[in-house]
């Protein structure tokens, strides 16, 4: 008899097996990461597109996606699409940037979500004529890591300016004598 037996699990019943996430089966089959551009000390994302003057996140995108040579769409993900673990994706298609958003997210999520898939198009992760999905489900991954990051940057960067906007406007308001106090 030998001394050492090996262990052979005995096969789970199909209500029991562990499956891939969403994530890790589209990972493993057509998505890819094309041509993603490191985070660089000497060059700062957030400097290579121009600010819009209107500051809203649509605004944001199409200066974002300008950069790149690419138009965008920012929508709702699909009912047939949607997944408990993707809050966001994007994916272009010809010359289109198509950004997608859990539509029950939070107002908070929800701006977040986006901006962090604008950084997939700031920082080349995604590209025209590609064949490229990101998806914003976990950060283990460096690529996503630095997208998340670029993404909370790009919305406080877009706060600051909304805030400092409002304040200008609020200050022009008062000195010209047309705010609802009657200025001076």
């Amino acid at each position: 008899m030998p001394a050492f037996i090996p262990f052979v699990p005995a096969a789970k019943p199909g209500h029991l097996r562990s499956y891939r996430s969403l994530f890790e089966r589209l990972r493993g089959n057509e998505a890819a990461i094309i041509d993603a551009t490191p985070c660089s000390a000497d060059r700062d994302q957030l400097d290579v597109f121009e600010w819009p003057a209107d500051l809203t996140l649509d605004a944001l995108g199409e200066a974002i996606a300008s950069v790149r040579g690419l138009g965008i769409m920012v929508k709702p993900i699909p009912d047939e699409m949607r997944h408990q673990e993707v809050s966001g994706l994007t994916t272009v298609i010809g010359r289109v940037a198509h950004v997608f958003y859990d539509p029950k997210l939070l107002p908070l999520n929800k701006e977040q979500t986006i901006l962090h898939e604008y950084a997939h198009i700031l920082h080349g992760d995604v590209q025209a004529d590609s064949d490229c999905t990101h998806l914003r489900s976990m950060f283990d991954d460096p690529v996503e890591k630095r997208a998340e990051t670029t993404g909370m940057r790009l919305m406080d960067a877009l706060h600051r300016r909304q805030r400092a906007s409002e304040d200008r406007s609020e200050v022009l308001a008062f000195l010209s004598g047309s705010d609802e106090n009657g200025g001076f």
